[in-house]
């Protein structure tokens, strides 16, 4: 499948095998007709103005914009992975987007908006009795994996929804990710209906998978999901979905089947 028209085009041939509606990247909710779907809306619909003006043609060579405030990608093998950051000071990733006038095709700041890599297999997970996502090939550390990607959601509807998943004791789909900077900055993304690939990888206590907040034109983020480490060969995918490696114990978590040595015993729920 491809996204619509753009400057880059999204390349995924994943598709589901139940009654979810494939989408490609992230969707608006239903208008609710509220103030606050008007604001995500707004969001949804605006144009990051930040863009570079590298002439080179190496983005990474321009520090200036590029990934100032942000992670880094090196070129490892022909692959673009992320470059480990062991102080923790940025936790997010903005890449090029419509307005730099860097060449896309040489470009080196681009990796989560062409879309998923390749090699990725849905199946019937025996650890965790349920679909899961596993690789067919080698990932190494830092590479894109996947987005997480459904319906943004407000707070209010996010809300709500939890609360029927609660009370009928459905599978609980919804992200919460959350940012800190000035203000703290909440995107909340559902797959349960519509979604992508993203939507089947399950939590481990001690996964081999991160989730990081990357921007492309819009200012509402993907949540991208990279190696944590080298993942090898038909190794299922996991992340923590608590957005860490430890949490504090949270009321009415389901079980967690990850089996890791350091397994907390239950699944987190979505605090919002």
């Amino acid at each position: 499948m491809k996204s619509m028209p753009t400057l880059i085009e999204i390349e995924d041939n994943y598709d589901h095998m139940e009654n979810v509606e494939y989408i490609l990247e992230n969707v608006l909710m239903p208008d609710d007709g509220s103030l606050e779907f008007r604001h995500l809306q707004d969001d949804y619909n605006s144009q990051l103005t930040l863009s570079c003006k590298c002439s080179n043609n190496n983005c990474c060579n321009n520090i200036d914009f590029c990934h100032k405030g942000g992670l880094k990608y090196m070129r490892v093998k022909g692959e673009l992975v992320v470059i480990p950051n062991e102080s923790q000071q940025f936790r997010s990733i903005l890449e090029c987007n419509e307005l730099c006038e860097c060449q896309i095709s040489k470009c080196l700041n681009r990796r989560v908006q062409y879309g998923p890599r390749q090699k990725l297999e849905v199946f019937e997970s025996p650890l965790y009795k349920s679909k899961g996502l596993r690789t067919t090939a080698y990932i190494p550390s830092g590479a894109f994996i996947c987005e997480y990607a459904g319906e943004l959601l407000t707070l209010s509807e996010a809300q709500k929804r939890i609360q029927i998943i609660d009370e009928n004791s459905q599978m609980n789909y919804i992200l919460c990710l959350y940012e800190h900077s000035k203000t703290r900055l909440i995107t909340i993304v559902d797959p349960s209906k519509r979604g992508n690939i993203g939507r089947y990888l399950n939590h481990s206590c001690q996964p081999n998978c991160k989730i990081l907040p990357v921007r492309t034109n819009c200012p509402i983020p993907k949540i991208g999901i990279f190696a944590k480490r080298d993942i090898l060969a038909n190794e299922e995918l996991c992340f923590h979905y608590a957005g860490g490696d430890s949490y504090n114990g949270m009321l009415n978590g389901k079980p967690c089947l990850c089996g890791s040595t350091y397994c907390n015993g239950f699944i987190p729920n979505t605090q919002i």
